[in-house]
């Protein structure tokens, strides 16, 4: 958004790049059954934004938390509580996993280009999250790529997708059971991925989709060294791209 007239200029979207703009000094989402979120622009600087969660009666008010992605971009959780008490007898609702994801650029030129948007990443991870868990999601070159994938594995050449668990549900299987947080990294190699997405004939994004999907597994549990447990990873990746909207990845 930028200044206009003394107020904030919006640009909407849709879901084909067409966008219409208007001058605003707010504006809503509606996202039906009385939940609303309010955007308004004070006149105090170009970028302060006040965000205000609305639900059908105040019984019901929405909690806000906000969560870094990285330096300029955040991400908001709206939290909505129950409108009426369990009754007696009922078995206590879990809770949503909550996934708190930074993402990093390491990359220039042709490589930052074929880098996903983060907004991209957010929803892939959020496809594929079992547990709480803390990630960043690091996008190098092949230089450090080949570096990290000969000092952690021993193999001297850049890997399309590197997973680097630190704590939490490491040991559990299957994604059973949330508890604390799972912590760690994924490191995607850029030009692997791109050069790959290439000879195999599918698009970009959705093989960016898949090596995230795969990555967000592997830190909650999952592995293929086995080949029962290789047939239970893959089914579960065919699962959750699918509700993305991709297709088979396994299938070239």
């Amino acid at each position: 958004m930028t200044k206009q007239t003394g107020k904030p200029l919006v640009i909407v979207t849709d879901g084909n790049g067409r966008g219409s703009k208007l001058n605003a000094e707010q504006f809503e989402v509606d996202f039906g059954g009385g939940r609303r979120l309010l955007f308004l622009f004070p006149n105090a600087g170009w970028a302060d934004l006040e965000v205000e969660a609305v639900a059908a009666t105040d019984k019901s008010a929405p909690t806000i938390s906000v969560q870094p992605c990285a330096s300029n971009v955040i991400f908001l959780r709206v939290e909505m509580p129950n409108d009426l008490p369990a009754e007696s007898g009922d078995a206590p609702l879990e809770a949503e996993p909550i996934l708190n994801l930074f993402v990093q650029k390491a990359v220039e030129g042709a490589d930052r280009d074929n880098t996903p948007k983060k907004h991209h990443v957010r929803r892939w991870a959020q496809a594929a999250l079992l547990h709480n868990v803390e990630v960043t999601v690091r996008m190098v070159g092949e230089a450090e790529g080949r570096a990290l994938n000969k000092n952690y594995r021993g193999k001297d050449y850049a890997t399309n997708v590197l997973t680097f668990t630190y704590g939490g549900n490491k040991g559990e299987k299957k994604g059973q059971g949330r508890g604390e947080s799972v912590i760690g990294d994924l490191v995607l190699c850029v030009p692997v991925v791109a050069r790959e997405a290439s000879e195999q004939g599918k698009a970009l994004d959705a093989h960016f989709a898949h090596l995230v999907v795969h990555g967000m597994l592997h830190l909650q549990g999952f592995g293929h060294k086995k080949k029962a447990d290789a047939e239970v990873m893959e089914a579960r990746e065919r699962e959750i791209l699918n509700t993305l909207g991709y297709a088979d990845p396994y299938v070239v």
